[in-house]
């Protein structure tokens, strides 16, 4: 027999995966024996898999492997999963390269196209972990939306709604304009960027320009031919059409002159109280803050603290909403260009500075979030996150290396209740039905 000069991998595992294939040394069905389980974590069917995967999937198939070696009964569960807003955002962008638009189509026509995709990928991504030799008991392959698994997110879903960790509410989400959906907190990448920070004047209300008084020698005071103003710093001008308050620290002696005062919103002209809170920085700025109760998730706890009015500016897709009353039906980063230029025109702009900020992008369509409220479906967290945490505490389980215990401990004990719903066409749906009140509104 004439050994090869050279190892040919292509030929040797080709034939022995075949072989192990053919003998079923993946297959697990139930017996007396101690079983050792892995469920695969599916990769999305958005393309094909890269180097993480390889190396996951390598760590897998040592400890499946090595479980049978021990005589153990190991149960490797294969998989894909649907992916919901990656595999909605490959196809729109297919689409839209064949000149289609999503909202041109019905949902039932999106979905074909969703499938064919999902059919296409999928396959190509359990061929690559042949390839790579997994020893997976493909008789067991599952996918995140065929029948099986979607009964049991419905049965799943009833279940804690039933036991109160499900529940419906408004709340401030992570909203994006592109797929017009709301994301979890996972979903969104922060990203360091070069803004602009504009500095805007808001005057103080007419009827009370005679009070304004310089209340101690530290106190800032802007004024100018138009009289008394304070001076507002903002990443964000186009959403001035929501506010509904300024806010300064009560402990800041620069602003102690405008303690009950009231000022004028830029180019708006909404007359809106000064209110006082420690939330404040006293440093960030001139000490003032625009609030803004529909659109900042700080700003809606001040509001909610303070009873203030909630004013939403936006539409879904990013454009301005009729709330809004100017620039409506523009889009959002259309409107910050454009306010600027207003505002300068009109003499309510004091300055423009750079500044380095993070701002927040939706990881799957790129685009910045919007932070806004809606009403979604939510989970509560805490109940989850006692069960996961206590046994790391109590050293019933262990990390390798030692120092993301800590990191864990942190994530668990600042859990936030996860927003599940979406709006989008592609995945589970949630399983309730809304009936509609006198209006038409469910």
């Amino acid at each position: 027999m004439e050994l090869a000069s050279k190892y040919d991998p292509q030929s040797v595992e080709a034939k022995w995966y075949e072989y192990w294939l053919n003998n079923k040394l993946f297959s697990s069905k139930p017996d007396g024996r101690k079983p050792y389980t892995v469920v695969i974590p599916p990769p999305n069917v958005t393309g094909v898999l890269h180097m993480g995967h390889m190396l996951n999937n390598t760590i897998q198939d040592i400890l499946v492997r090595h479980a049978r070696m021990e005589g153990k009964n190991a149960c490797w569960v294969p998989g894909t999963d649907h992916a919901s807003i990656a595999t909605e955002a490959k196809v729109v962008n297919r689409l839209a390269q064949e000149g289609i638009n999503k909202t041109d189509l019905s949902r039932d026509e999106f979905l074909k196209h969703a499938w064919k995709w999902t059919d296409e990928h999928g396959g190509i991504i359990l061929k690559q972990l042949r390839k790579l030799g997994c020893s997976c008991d493909w008789d067991r392959t599952a996918f995140t939306m065929d029948e099986k698994r979607s009964r049991s997110v419905i049965k799943v879903f009833c279940d804690l709604y039933n036991k109160g960790l499900i529940y419906r509410g408004v709340r401030m989400v992570n909203w994006d304009p592109s797929a017009e959906t709301a994301l979890s907190d996972e979903e969104v990448v922060y990203k360091d960027e070069h803004s602009k920070l504009y500095n805007l004047k808001y005057y103080i209300s007419p009827e009370e320009q005679s009070r304004v008084e310089r209340k101690c020698d530290d106190n800032v005071i802007h004024k100018d031919d138009k009289g008394y103003y304070a001076v507002v710093a903002t990443t964000r001008p186009e959403t001035i059409m929501g506010d509904t308050a300024m806010c300064i620290n009560p402990d800041d002696v620069k602003n102690t002159w405008l303690k009950g005062l009231h000022v004028i919103v830029p180019l708006v002209g909404r007359c809106i109280p000064v209110i006082e809170d420690t939330y404040v920085d006293i440093q960030f700025g001139t000490g003032c803050l625009k609030v803004t109760p529909a659109h900042d998730i700080n700003d809606h706890a001040l509001g909610l603290k303070h009873g203030l009015e909630t004013i939403d500016i936006f539409n879904d897709n990013g454009t301005l909403s009729n709330a809004a009353g100017l620039y409506i039906g523009q889009d959002r980063m259309d409107v910050r260009k454009q306010i600027a230029i207003d505002l300068e025109a009109a003499n309510l702009m004091e300055k423009i500075e750079d500044y380095d900020n993070k701002v927040g992008y939706s990881e799957r369509t790129n685009v910045p979030i919007e932070p806004k409220l809606s009403t979604q479906w939510f989970l509560r967290m805490q109940h989850f996150a006692d069960i996961a945490l206590n046994p790391v505490l109590n050293d019933e389980i262990e990390f390798y290396p030692k120092k993301y215990k800590n990191t864990y401990r942190h994530w668990l004990e600042n859990i936030k209740d996860w927003c599940i719903s979406r709006q989008l066409w592609w995945g589970h749906r949630i399983p309730a039905y809304y009936f509609k009140d006198a209006n038409g509104k469910p």
